[in-house]
């Protein structure tokens, strides 16, 4: 049996019951696939379109949406196959593979950097936690080589060089593709996640809370503590010596405090806990990446159509038959 002979009405008449079941459910499934798929882009599209764009100073905690640009906060990152300063990296290596007529690349390898980058507005500077995000750059790099990880920096004449490059690369014999996917400085960044201040709750501590968890690490290395704090060396601490070990975290949790004051508060940016909502990071504009998912939202839904009326075809000719 094969996909020719499903638009065969006599060879649907004669498919076993069994055969005919599996392939009418595959089509249903395929059919139903699309209109989730198609639903779901299209969500993502109203959601680009209809949020509306915060600031990061007095944006509210939550889902929400941000837009500015890429900011570097410390040292910037490698990326591992070329070697390129960037903020954020992903990288995919695939292994030309052929066998008789038919040959496709397969990935061997795929790899992205979950260390956070920062965007930065005219009002703040947030900082991004990728993980889980959706993730699109305007830096796209793509070479080819012999080896599995490739040696050395790619040349510019190796990168981006379309389809004759593969071409050429093919009939060199060059076995191996690398993809790269970076976030430099300054580029642009569109984002949609939960927006937090303060992720780390020590800002809205109390000083007792402050001094109840300095406390609770103290006690981790109780040598030290006692070294410190039992003044009439027997081993342990007594009443008189606790008030005082109390007094000591208290006043550090006045300094943590004190210190947490005069720092810019800490913004971060994450993937949303409703895992109904997406965690979009994109070096797209706003309506160029909503034209994108309504375009995939067409695509799939005119997929929906095609399985739909082929499993309704299946079934009409079936009961025909």
């Amino acid at each position: 049996m094969t996909i020719n002979s499903l638009f065969c009405a006599e060879c649907v008449a004669n498919l076993s019951t069994g055969k005919f079941a599996t392939w009418l459910t595959l089509v249903i499934a395929v059919s139903l696939f699309c209109l989730w798929k198609s639903y779901h882009l299209l969500k993502r599209a109203r959601l680009v379109e209809d949020m509306p764009t915060s600031k990061i100073r007095s944006a509210s905690q939550g889902y929400i949406e941000l837009i500015g640009v890429a900011t570097r906060q410390g040292h910037p990152q490698l990326a591992p196959l070329s070697s390129t300063l960037c903020l954020w990296w992903r990288y995919t290596i695939e292994k030309y593979q052929s066998t008789g007529r038919s040959s496709r690349w397969s990935t061997v390898e795929k790899r992205a950097s979950s260390r956070p980058f920062y965007l930065q507005d005219t009002t703040g500077i947030c900082r991004v936690d990728p993980a889980g995000g959706d993730i699109s750059t305007q830096h796209r790099q793509v070479w080819y080589g012999n080896t599995r990880r490739p040696i050395g920096i790619p040349k510019p004449a190796q990168l981006n060089s379309g389809f004759f490059s593969l071409n050429r690369a093919i009939s060199f014999g060059s076995r191996y593709r690398y993809t790269e996917y970076l976030i430099m400085e300054g580029d642009p960044l569109y984002t949609l996640g939960h927006f937090t201040t303060d992720s780390t709750g020590q800002r809205t501590l109390s000083a007792d809370q402050l001094a109840g968890d300095i406390l609770r690490n103290w006690k981790t290395d109780f040598p030290a503590l006692l070294t410190k704090f039992d003044h009439n060396s027997d081993g342990e601490l007594d009443l008189k010596e606790w008030q005082l070990v109390r007094k000591a975290a208290l006043g550090k949790a006045h300094e943590q405090q004190a210190v947490a004051a005069g720092e810019p508060p800490d913004h971060l940016l994450s993937q949303p806990e409703h895992s109904g909502l997406p965690f979009i990071v994109s070096s797209a504009e706003q309506t160029h990446l909503s034209r994108g998912f309504r375009r995939g939202a067409l695509a799939y839904a005119v997929g929906f159509l095609l399985a739909g009326a082929l499993a309704t075809w299946l079934m009409t000719n079936r009961l025909i038959g």
